[in-house]
């Protein structure tokens, strides 16, 4: 981005800024040039991902109600207009596939980290497990948290996660492939450490 295309966007933000703050002061045609301005905004980013062209034209009048609900939620201290806007419609975005899955919970990341084989593992799917698995995925990096959430908390299909994140399905799957490994072998770890060593056959208690 040159200094000229910087300098451009500073000046739409604190345009942006100012039409808020008339539009809460009860000026109809300030809100209706934000909409004119920032339609195509959250139409580009919801067109491609919505499921289906009415549910894109669906959620783009969502997000501008909660636009008009919230305006005087907007704090220029926190970011301009324009990013606010982008991330109500992903999270209307996030609410409508939501509402299409049936909402999940952490045990079926656990059943899927126990894997087939018999070992320490498979119990993940009772509750002291799932809440072991939980606080791993709690202490992962937030992308990470995010990726669980949004396919093991809310159901999203790896497809829905590429297009609401901009990654390709392949990056979604290698992520989500090498985080279950991580937290598969932090488990394991813990297992190894809360099992007791052996003693010595033969040894007496005050000779180990």
């Amino acid at each position: 981005m040159t200094f000229i295309d910087r300098l451009q966007q500073r000046r739409r933000d604190r345009r942006h800024a100012r039409l808020v703050r008339q539009a809460l002061s009860g000026s109809g045609s300030a809100f209706e040039t934000l909409y004119g301005e920032l339609y195509d905004v959250v139409a580009d980013y919801l067109e491609p991902r919505a499921p289906t062209p009415q549910d894109a034209e669906d959620l783009i009048a969502t997000v501008f109600h909660r636009f008009l609900q919230n305006l005087a939620r907007f704090d220029p201290a926190r970011g301009c207009v324009t990013a606010w806007l982008v991330t109500m419609a992903r999270h209307a975005l996030i609410d409508h596939l939501r509402r299409r899955r049936p909402q999940t919970d952490i045990a079926p990341l656990a059943d899927i980290l126990a894997g087939p084989s018999p070992d320490p593992l498979r119990g993940l799917i009772r509750t002291e497990e799932a809440d072991r698995v939980r606080s791993l995925v709690a202490r992962q990096p937030a992308p990470i948290r995010e990726l669980f959430a949004l396919h093991y908390g809310q159901g999203l299909r790896v497809r829905e996660i590429a297009l609401l994140l901009d990654l390709s399905e392949s990056a979604v799957k290698q992520r989500l492939s090498r985080a279950r490994q991580t937290i598969r072998a932090q488990l394991q770890d813990d297992e190894n450490q809360r099992t007791p060593t052996a003693m010595p056959v033969g040894a007496s208690k005050g000779e180990v």
